[in-house]
């Protein structure tokens, strides 16, 4: 009798209709990737993806290379969190395309046919104290880090960097990043 239980139970555990079959398809690969930094500080949300409103200029306010629009346009980067004990100051350096014929002014461009075009002028930041900020460079000033929450505050004035300037719809692409020192 244990004879013939134990046949039966090998017989139904070895049923291919009641056997449960495991298939493994591959079907990718799925990619994380984040960033741990030692920063005392984080970029609030606003200031995270910003878009500047610079106004609409006539051609005939550029009397030649070198000249700045009549006006100044301000906005602020947001640090929160801030933390004195991780590091004492911090910096912000700004990183984007130069024109070639001015390599201290952002690349302002517009679309000509689907491609961008330079329009004879470049985007020009400045600092706090209305120092100029030169692209692709270490900051030229840090602030410390001394509260939770930390406001820099900055301008922005397109110059003139060729005679012949092309009208259009004008943008900047311009990044930044915190530097501690």
């Amino acid at each position: 009798m244990k004879r013939k239980i134990l046949f039966l139970l090998l017989l139904v555990a070895g049923s291919p209709v009641l056997a449960k079959r495991v298939v493994v398809i591959d079907g990718g690969k799925v990619h994380m990737r984040g960033t741990l930094v030692n920063g005392a500080c984080a970029v609030a949300l606003e200031s995270q993806e910003m878009t500047v409103k610079m106004g609409q200029y006539g051609s005939t306010l550029f009397q030649g290379v070198g000249s700045y629009a009549p006006v100044s346009i301000p906005f602020a980067i947001r640090l929160t969190g801030c933390l004195p004990e991780v590091s004492a100051q911090v910096g912000i350096a700004f990183q984007g395309a130069t024109p070639v014929e001015d390599p201290q002014v952002f690349l302002a461009a517009t679309s000509v046919n689907g491609n961008d075009a330079s329009t004879g002028l470049g985007l020009a930041l400045f600092d706090s104290e209305q120092q100029l900020i030169i692209p692709n460079t270490a900051p030229g000033y840090f602030m410390p880090v001394k509260s939770r929450e930390i406001i820099f505050h900055f301008t922005a004035r397109y110059r003139s960097v060729s005679e012949r300037l092309l009208p259009g719809n004008i943008h900047s692409d311009v990044w930044f990043t915190l530097v501690y020192p």
